[in-house]
């Protein structure tokens, strides 16, 4: 997000891309993301953009959770999970020290909370408007009974005044009850609430734990007659669909007819499980797999020709974020959701999960 400032009727410009704006609490650097600026001999490809410290990926050059994920790391010797969206991190229930690699508890406190923000704790933006799909998030350095004081990145780009040690200030205000209530600068956006590491969860959100039984399958079958006995109408079909069914005898999704009829149901709890699972295993893939290319000897285990080795990078420097899809085999039960591997599929696979069965359910009214 760039954001052009006007201070006293001046209007800043956004500082270059990786420009130090200033340094949070903890002496942790805070740098200016105005993408639009960076220089393409300094940042030649993604992996350019890769944040680390101490060899642990902090996430990408300088993205809010970034900032939140290293300032994390230097002031508190711990790192939380991988998460696909910002706002992910308020339903996150525990961080790892990396000193002994123990969980620590996190509690969630939602906007109004009786349970005051704090310095060190995130605050976290709700996806939409200012911070659309992506959510946002800051950490908070000083607190007022009027206003708190955040460090953040990828909102505004802007070098910080001499002595000043934080991104912006925030309203806010202590209700009646007293409650906590932060205001959001920008109209079209909200403030969730702050998530802060403490075995106290009075006033925090309660994340009830999930009923196990709900992440079985519960098997189903179509009520007699309700088979189409795969006769739609073939010239209203796609060419890859017309295949189908010349293939299959008819739009099925078995050509067993014990099973012709018997489909699967999910809950929305499993649902929420699985898109978790899937988010979180594709970034530890991904990162596996650049560990893999970036390191000579574990490259070699694959018995990949070296003469190979540098279109092979190169490929993966240049197309790693110009994929669509991937599949993940999980195991879903009462035990949990189990990973089994992480699939490079074809065209046919994709169209029989993604256009096959949605069309069978529709045909059959499932």
């Amino acid at each position: 997000m760039t954001c052009d400032r006007t201070d006293g009727g001046i209007v800043q410009e956004p500082a270059k891309f990786n420009t130090l704006l200033g340094y949070a609490p903890g002496n942790v650097p805070v740098y200016s993301s105005d993408y639009h600026s960076a220089d393409d001999q300094a940042f030649p490809d993604r992996r350019a953009y890769r944040s680390y410290i101490d060899g642990i990926f902090m996430g990408y050059k300088w993205q809010c959770v970034e900032l939140a994920r290293r300032w994390m790391y230097l002031n508190k010797g711990c790192i939380f999970d991988n998460i696909p969206m910002a706002y992910d991190i308020f339903y996150l229930r525990s961080m790892r020290s990396l000193r002994d690699h123990a969980l620590l508890p996190l509690r969630s406190f939602r906007n109004g909370s009786l349970r005051h923000p704090e310095p060190g704790c995130m605050l976290i933006w709700e996806e939409g408007g200012e911070f659309e799909e992506t959510g946002h998030v800051a950490i908070v350095t000083e607190v007022f009974a009027d206003r708190v004081r955040i460090v953040e990145q990828n909102v505004h780009h802007h070098v910080w005044a001499e002595g000043q040690h934080y991104s912006r200030e925030l309203r806010a205000h202590i209700s009646e009850d007293g409650g906590y209530r932060i205001e959001c600068s920008y109209d079209d956006a909200a403030i969730l609430g702050w998530v802060i590491q403490t075995d106290d969860d009075t006033d925090a959100e309660n994340f009830s734990p999930l009923d196990a039984a709900l992440l079985n399958l519960q098997e189903s079958s179509l009520e007699a007659g309700g088979q189409v006995a795969g006769k739609p109408v073939v010239d209203k079909l796609q060419p890859e669909e017309r295949a189908f069914v010349a293939f299959m005898g008819g739009y099925r999704l078995t050509k067993n007819s014990q099973d012709q009829s018997v489909y699967f149901r999910m809950s929305e709890s499993a649902m929420k499980e699985i898109r978790h699972a899937s988010n979180e295993m594709h970034v530890m893939f991904m990162q596996a797999t650049d560990h893999v290319l970036e390191n000579d000897a574990l490259l070699e285990r694959f018995g990949f020709p070296r003469l190979l080795w540098p279109r092979l990078r190169q490929s993966w420097n240049d197309r790693r974020n110009h994929m669509i899809t991937g599949r993940l085999d999980f195991s879903v039960s009462e035990h949990g959701v189990k990973l089994y591997e992480y699939n490079a599929d074809s065209a046919s696979c994709y169209m029989e999960c993604g256009q096959v069965q949605g069309r069978w359910a529709e045909l059959n009214g499932v």
